[in-house]
């Protein structure tokens, strides 16, 4: 996800994707300000660097150098479409450097904005000769003047930011893109919006800061938005030879290559001393020189360029041209300038354009002032860069001078100050990661000796745990086998004991019988007692009638005694039926308690067979498992000995 807020700062124009980042310090590497680029690990301890807004300066160094693409810019190509699509009055001024962005194509660029409604379209060339002329009378103004050029913003931004003591010598003289803006509004007296098509990234702070132009456009945002929306430019038809409204630059349209300010300056004050500089590797330590130096060994102007091959090769063109590319294209418009140039120079060598700027231009409306910026910057004293050299254990002055570049900065004191200043991380420093890699080593190795004689150990105790294993292996098997037995003995056992409930319940069934019987006795008895009593009464009316029989009936009483003398003995009788039956009872009754003991036990000894039969069965498939497992283990073990063996071949 691109990081468009700093911790703490606004909305940065160069954004950073972070999950792009690898920490590779490219970007620190580049750019010119130094404490632009904040390196901090991110959550999961990778470096990532970010971008202070406050004290970057725009120059698109970072992007160039990213080869992880995790760098980008915003401009105003949105908001300017947006506009122009609603009908906002709207004039374009295109840069020099359109030729080399667009090569072949760039009128067709520029026709397609006026086909979408772009009022005018006006050559920032142009504006370059007012630029050079500008110069040019201010000099003459005030000729001991040693001036920095600042067509560049990346530059102004830098002096006003970081170099504010360069104000004095910064060239109060507006940009080529200024100047032609400027001359819209002041001569020609347009009111509505104008957009810039510009190679440059900083010039939306240029814009800002003069609320002059409105839109900064880049060619490869441009370019970018015509491949995704399918403009073919080869197609689009152009009705003119050239389509600038206005005039078209002269030399001024030279400008966006090294020494095109130079030159121009050239061609109307041979005798100048003008020097130059290019490209943020040696522009801005040629600032710092020039801070130094004594005014008399400054040059009159300074023309100075962040980018190595000018505006040309700037980070917003798109392009990637070569230099001697760059070169012939910049060559022809040169010649084609010289043509227009000697046009423009009458017989007596009076230059016409610069003779119209002196009558319709107001030096006073092309310069501008400048305000320090400079940000706040913790200054860090000679303890506090020791104690960050203790940080990074650098300790000797070898260690402390290794500068080795790889963290980014040009010096190890330099790196020292950052992480001083909190702006970067120990880990960043390429030798604190070797050393800290080599204990890290010396640790491993002792690791590695440890781990030896722990494997060493481990052989030994997996050996013993194999025998372990065997045996456990041997006494499942054991288990398994006598689990088996008792279960079939049991089972045996179990069937003795359902031979026992069956004789035990044809036990019950005979006493069952036998109480039946008795049942039958006991009814028979009190039929022979009731008969008794019928006898008994009979002999006791026979003798009732021998008495009245008298003599005749003696014999008929002696009938009658021998029927009572039966009744008696069948009472007798029966009284013992009846005892012997209360005992036979009690018999039976003791015999039916004894059965059903018997029964209740055979019925608890018969589920407590089961159970036996059950955990028998259960511990046999116990052991079976328990040997399964142990074959498990085993293979395991070994293993686990075979990696050890490896391990121990790689730690020796």
């Amino acid at each position: 996800m691109e990081k468009e807020i700093w911790e703490g700062g606004q909305m940065s124009i160069i954004n950073v994707d972070e999950e792009k980042c690898v920490g590779c310090n490219a970007c620190v590497r580049e750019c010119p300000a130094s404490e632009a680029n904040i390196a901090k690990l991110d959550d999961t301890g990778h470096l990532r660097i970010i971008i202070n807004d406050e004290k970057c300066i725009k120059c698109g160094a970072c992007i160039k150098a990213c080869s992880h693409g995790a760098r980008s810019f915003q401009d105003d190509l949105e908001p300017f479409l947006k506009d122009l699509k609603n009908g906002k009055e709207i004039a374009i001024i295109a840069a020099p450097s359109i030729k080399i962005a667009f090569d072949g194509n760039w009128r067709h660029a520029l026709q397609w904005m006026r086909n979408q409604g772009v009022k005018d379209i006006y050559d920032v060339g142009y504006g370059a000769d007012i630029c050079t002329w500008a110069h040019l009378r201010y000099l003459e103004k005030y000729p001991d003047k040693k001036l920095i050029s600042q067509p560049c913003a990346a530059v102004v931004n830098y002096v006003v930011m970081h170099r504010p003591e360069l104000i004095p010598h910064l060239s109060p003289i507006q940009s080529p893109m200024m100047c032609i803006a400027i001359y819209i509004r002041k001569v020609l007296g347009f009111r509505g919006k104008i957009a810039a098509i510009s190679p440059c990234i900083a010039k939306i702070d240029e814009f800002r800061e003069t609320k002059v132009i409105d839109y900064n456009v880049t060619m490869e945002h441009l370019k970018k938005y015509f491949h995704e929306t399918g403009v073919e430019l080869p197609k689009i038809k152009v009705y003119s030879e050239f389509e600038f409204d206005e005039y078209q630059g002269m030399e001024g349209s030279i400008y966006p290559r090294p020494g095109g300010l130079m030159k121009n300056l050239l061609i109307h004050a041979p005798e100048m001393e003008v020097a130059t500089s290019e490209g943020t590797n040696k522009l801005y330590d040629e600032l710092d020189i020039y801070l130094k130096q004594k005014k008399e060994y400054l040059p009159t102007v300074f023309d100075v360029l962040n980018c190595e091959y000018g505006c040309n090769g700037g980070p917003a063109t798109g392009m990637d041209y070569q230099r001697f590319v760059m070169n012939d294209i910049m060559h022809s418009v040169e010649r084609y300038a010289r043509r227009l140039r000697k046009k423009n120079t009458t017989k007596k060598g009076i230059d016409k354009q610069f003779a119209e700027f002196d009558q319709t231009l107001n030096l006073q409306d092309f310069i501008r002032t400048y305000q320090s910026k400079k940000v706040e910057t913790k200054n860090v004293t000679e303890k506090e860069i020791e104690e960050a050299y203790k940080m990074l254990s650098k300790e000797t002055e070898i260690e402390k001078h290794f500068d080795c570049h790889a963290c980014g900065y040009k010096s190890c004191r330099d790196m020292a100050i950052a992480l001083a200043k909190g702006i970067n991380e120990k880990e960043n420093c390429h030798e604190y990661m070797m050393k800290m890699i080599g204990k890290e080593r010396q640790k491993v190795s002792e690791v590695n000796q440890e781990v030896l004689t722990m494997n060493q150990e481990l052989i030994e105790i997996f050996g013993e745990l194999s025998n372990n294993i065997e045996s456990v292996k041997d006494e499942a098997d054991s288990i398994s086998i006598v689990g088996a037995k008792s279960s079939d003995e049991m089972q045996n056992v179990a069937n003795h004991m359902n031979d026992l409930k069956q004789l035990n319940q044809k036990i019950i069934d005979s006493v069952g019988n036998i109480n039946e019987s008795v049942e039958k006795y006991n009814a028979m008895t009190q039929d022979v007692e009731k008969i008794a009593g019928k006898i008994n009464l009979l002999s006791l009316n026979a003798a009732i009638e021998a008495a009245r029989a008298g003599e005749a009936g003696k014999g008929f009483a002696v009938v009658a005694t021998n029927i009572r003398a039966l009744s008696d003995s069948s009472k007798t009788s029966v009284g013992s039926a009846r005892e012997n039956d209360e005992e036979i009872h009690e018999a039976i009754s003791n015999i039916n308690v004894v059965v059903d003991k018997f029964d209740n036990t055979i019925g608890e000894l018969l589920t407590a067979v089961d159970e036996a039969i059950t955990e028998a069965r259960h511990t046999s498939e116990n052991s079976e498992h328990i040997k399964n497992s142990m074959e498990k283990v085993s293979e395991i073990a070994d293993k686990v000995q075979e990696v050890i063996h490896e391990t121990n071949k790689i730690l020796n």
